[in-house]
C-alpha cells in the first residue's frame, strides 16, 4: 500500500474537521454549551480527546468553528452580491429562503437561539454574528429606503425582530407551528 498523497491526507483532516464540527453543533444544541465537553464531543466524533485537540485549540474555538460552518451555509443565500435592491418578489426569495435554510438546519437554529441566553459565550456570538446580521438588515433597510418607507432603519429591524420571532415558534413548537401560513401572513404585511 502507498503513502496517502497530500491532497488525500488534506480530505481526511477536512471530512474529519466536519465530523467533528457536526458532532460538536448537536451536543452543544442538546447539552448546552456550558454543558457539553470536550471528552464528549471527542465520543460523538468518534475520535480521541487529543485529536480533538489536534483540530480545535478549545472548547470556545471548537464553538467559533461550529458558528462559522453554520453561518456561511445562510451567508452564502444573503450574499450582499447577490441583492442590490430587492423587488418585491425578491423579497419573498429571500423571506422564504430564510425559513427553508431554518427547516433544514434546525439544530443550527436551535444553537443559534440557545446561545442569547448563554452570557460567557455573548462576546463570541456577537463577534461572529453582527457583522452577518448588519449586513442582513442593510439589504431589507435599502428595499424599505426604495419604497420610500418613512423610517426605513426601523422597519428593516422590526422585520428582523418578526423573523427571530416566528423562527423560534417554529423551532419551539415544531410541526404543530403553522410556518407556511405565518409566512404568508408576514410576507404580506412587510411586502
Amino acid at each position: 500500500m502507498s503513502p496517502r498523497t497530500d491532497k488525500q491526507n488534506k480530505e481526511i483532516r477536512q471530512k474529519t474537521e466536519l465530523i467533528i464540527i457536526e458532532s460538536a453543533l448537536v451536543l452543544f444544541a442538546e447539552d448546552g454549551y456550558l454543558g457539553t465537553s470536550m471528552q464528549s464531543i471527542a465520543k460523538k466524533a468518534g475520535v480521541s480527546k487529543g485529536n480533538l485537540y489536534n483540530y480545535f485549540d478549545s472548547k470556545q474555538d471548537l464553538l467559533e468553528g461550529v458558528l462559522i460552518h453554520g453561518l456561511n451555509q445562510f451567508a452564502d443565500f444573503f450574499d450582499e452580491d447577490s441583492f442590490d435592491i430587492l423587488s418585491e418578489k425578491e423579497f419573498e426569495i429571500a423571506i422564504r429562503g430564510n425559513f427553508e435554510m431554518i427547516r433544514a438546519n434546525k439544530t443550527f437554529w436551535k444553537l443559534y437561539y440557545n446561545l442569547f441566553a448563554q452570557p460567557k459565550v455573548q462576546g463570541l456570538f456577537t463577534k461572529i454574528f453582527a457583522p452577518f446580521l448588519e449586513q442582513y438588515i442593510a439589504i431589507f433597510e435599502a428595499y424599505y429606503n426604495n419604497k420610500e418607507d418613512k423610517n426605513p432603519k426601523a422597519t428593516a429591524l422590526l422585520l428582523g425582530s418578526a423573523l427571530d420571532g416566528v423562527s423560534l415558534g417554529y423551532l419551539l413548537m415544531g410541526k404543530s407551528y403553522p410556518l407556511n401560513e405565518v409566512v404568508d401572513q408576514l410576507i404580506e404585511k412587510f411586502k
